[in-house]
């Protein structure tokens, strides 16, 4: 019987990716690359991507070479029940980040009905980012300390 790497080679996924895919740290569990993996799926969940973010979080996971199960696991904190009161969050944090702007650093000017939809997009993924990163390190350092805590083996 072939091994499940050479049932992958060649597929679709390989000629896309190609021996990333098979990079240790992508599947292996270490401290480095889950607290990685949780950090990445972390921030892509706070972006505005919830119908792309597990294509997102794989190919991120796969190309930073981090643990790629954690980062599907945590890119669902925004799933169908979380996802609008997270975005409404977010897209409050931005526009509360925009407002405490210097009036000479807002340089652009939001009229229209089109504006006024790119004006709230803009607040919705600079929000998700803010909150995203916030989340990212919280989630980085928490599982770092979880990992001492726990007293498993260091790399």
């Amino acid at each position: 019987m072939l091994d499940s790497k050479d049932r992958l080679r060649g597929v679709y996924v390989h000629r896309i990716l190609g021996d990333r895919l098979f990079a240790r740290e992508i599947w292996h569990i270490s401290e480095r690359s889950l607290s990685g993996g949780v950090a990445l799926g972390l921030f892509i969940a706070f972006t505005p991507t919830i119908s792309i973010q597990m294509p997102v979080s794989a190919v991120m996971a796969i190309w930073l070479r981090v643990n790629l199960p954690a980062a599907l696991v945590a890119c669902w904190i925004t799933n169908p029940l979380t996802a609008v009161p997270i975005y409404t969050a977010a897209f409050r944090v931005g526009r509360w980040t925009v407002d405490c702007l210097p009036p000479f650093i807002k340089a652009y000017g939001f009229h229209g009905t089109t504006a006024h939809y790119f004006a709230n997009g803009f607040y919705l993924v600079l929000g998700g980012m803010i909150l995203g990163a916030a989340a990212a390190l919280a989630g980085y350092f928490l599982v770092r300390a979880a990992w001492r805590l726990l007293g498993l083996e260091r790399e």
